[in-house]
C-alpha cells in the first residue's frame, strides 16, 4: 500500500510557489529586469487594488485585468492569493513563526478586513477609494524605495508600513492577515458570495441561506453608504489648497481624487531619474500623508522623461507619452521681485531664461522703473522647475513653482 503524502509534503509545492512569487515581485520592484514599467504590475495583480482602482477610474489596464482574473479565482479557492502569491504574507508568516510569545487578544475582533474592502469599493464608486493604501502589495512595493531614498527620513517613511506589519506580527501573530488585511477581506467576501449563491439553491438550509444573505446585504448596504460618505467627505477635506498645496508628479488627477487613488507604493519615487519626487510628510494634511510630492532642490522634471506616469498601478497618475507629458501643467513659475538679484540690480543674471527648456521665461525691461526682471509666459510654462533650480538667490529662490489654483 502506498502511503498518502503527509502534510509536510503537501506544503512543499505551495512554499515553492510562494518563494517564486516573492522573487518575481522583488525582481520587478528592484528592478532586476530591464522592463521599466514592470513595477506597476506587481501592485495591479492584487484583486483588492484591481477592483477598487478599476471602479474608481472606470478603466481596465492589462495588469488590472489580470488582477480581476485573480479575483475570479478567489471565488473558487478561498484566500488562494494569500496562500500562494502574496509576498507580504510570506514575510509575515515567517515573522509569525519566530519564537516570541504571541498575544491572541485580537481573536475577538470582527473581520475588519472585509469592512475595509467594502468601504474602499464603495468610496471608489465616487472616485475616492478611501483605504486603497492598505493594500499589502502596495506596502511591499513601498519598502523598495528605501534603496533610492535621498535622506534618512525618506527611507524611514518608505519602509515604515512593512516594518509596522512585521512588528505587529511578532507581537500578535496573524492579526493583520486574519483580521485587518483588505486584500484578504476581499477574497473572503468573494468566497462568501459564492457560498451563499450555491447554498441558496439547496432545499436543505434554504431558510438559513436566506437569513444569511439578508444579514450580509444589510451590512453591505450600511458599509457601502458609509464608504460613499467617507469618499465624498475625503474629497472635500483631502485636497490641499493655497500656498501649502504640494506639487504632484506629471499626470496626477485632480487633487481632491489624487490622495484617495494613490496607493503610496513608491513606484513613481523610484522611477524618477531626477529624484525630485518625495513622500508628502503632511504638507497636504492627513489625507495626503506619504503621497508623492515634487520638490525642486537640485534637479527639475526632465522634458524627455515620463516614467513616473508609466509605473502608477492605480490611475492616480495617468499614463502619458512625452508629448502629453510636456503639456501637462505641474504648477506655475512665479517671480518675487524683492528677491530677484537682477531686479534688485545686484547681479546681471539671466539664469532662469537660459535654463527654461520651453522658452517660457524671458528678461523684460521696465523703462519707467529702469529695471530688468524675469517674465514668465503662462501659456508656455508647465512648472518643470528648471528655472527654480538654477536661481542663484540664496535661501528662498526668487523664482519658484507653485500649485496652480484653477
Amino acid at each position: 500500500m502506498i502511503a498518502a503524502p503527509g502534510p509536510g509534503r503537501k506544503r512543499l509545492p505551495r512554499m515553492a510557489v510562494r518563494i517564486f512569487c516573492f522573487v518575481f515581485a522583488s525582481a520587478f520592484l528592484w528592478p532586476v529586469v530591464a522592463w521599466k514599467t514592470a513595477p506597476k504590475f506587481v501592485v495591479q495583480l492584487s484583486p483588492f487594488n484591481a477592483i477598487c482602482s478599476t471602479v474608481a477610474i472606470r478603466t481596465i489596464g492589462v495588469g488590472a485585468g489580470i488582477g480581476l482574473a485573480f479575483a475570479l479565482v478567489a471565488l473558487i479557492r478561498r484566500r488562494w492569493f494569500c496562500r500562494y502569491a502574496c509576498p507580504t504574507g510570506l514575510l509575515l508568516e515567517g515573522a509569525a513563526k519566530i519564537g516570541f510569545q504571541k498575544s491572541s487578544w485580537w481573536t475577538r475582533f470582527p473581520p475588519l478586513g472585509k469592512y475595509a474592502a467594502l468601504l474602499t469599493v464603495a468610496g471608489a464608486v465616487v472616485g475616492y477609494p478611501v483605504l486603497l493604501w492598505m493594500d499589502p502589495l502596495s506596502i511591499f512595493s513601498s519598502s523598495f524605495s528605501i534603496r533610492t531614498a535621498g535622506a534618512v527620513f525618506s527611507g524611514i517613511l518608505a519602509g515604515s508600513g512593512l516594518f509596522i506589519l512585521i512588528l505587529l506580527t511578532l507581537w500578535s501573530g496573524a492579526f493583520w492577515c486574519a483580521r485587518l488585511c483588505p486584500l484578504g477581506g476581499t477574497q473572503e467576501l468573494l468566497a462568501s458570495a459564492r457560498s451563499l449563491w450555491e447554498g441558496g439553491g439547496k432545499a436543505e438550509g434554504e431558510t438559513a441561506s436566506v437569513i444569511g444573505i439578508g444579514f450580509l446585504a444589510r451590512r453591505a448596504f450600511l458599509l457601502g453608504a458609509a464608504g460613499i460618505g467617507m469618499g465624498l467627505l475625503a474629497e472635500r477635506i483631502g485636497a490641499a489648497r493655497g500656498e501649502q498645496a504640494p506639487l504632484r508628479p506629471p499626470g496626477a488627477v485632480e487633487e481632491k481624487r489624487f490622495t484617495g487613488l494613490c496607493t503610496r507604493c513608491g513606484n513613481c519615487v523610484r522611477a524618477c531619474p531626477s529624484k525630485i519626487i518625495h513622500p508628502d510628510t503632511g504638507q497636504a494634511g492627513v489625507a495626503g500623508l506619504l503621497a508623492p510630492a515634487i520638490r525642486y532642490d537640485r534637479k527639475y522634471c526632465l522634458e524627455d522623461c515620463s516614467l513616473c506616469t508609466q509605473v502608477c498601478p492605480s490611475g492616480a497618475l495617468e499614463g502619458m507619452n512625452l508629448d502629453r507629458k510636456r503639456r501637462y501643467v505641474i504648477g506655475e513659475a512665479l517671480v518675487d521681485g524683492s528677491l530677484c538679484l537682477l531686479a534688485l540690480g545686484q547681479k546681471d543674471c539671466d539664469a532662469c531664461e537660459r535654463a527654461c527648456p520651453f522658452d517660457a521665461v524671458h528678461i523684460g525691461w521696465d523703462e519707467d522703473q529702469y529695471v530688468a526682471y524675469p517674465v514668465v509666459s503662462t501659456e508656455k510654462c508647465n512648472g518643470c522647475g528648471a528655472c527654480e533650480v538654477v536661481c542663484p538667490a540664496e535661501g528662498i529662490k526668487a523664482i519658484r513653482v507653485w500649485k496652480r489654483m484653477d
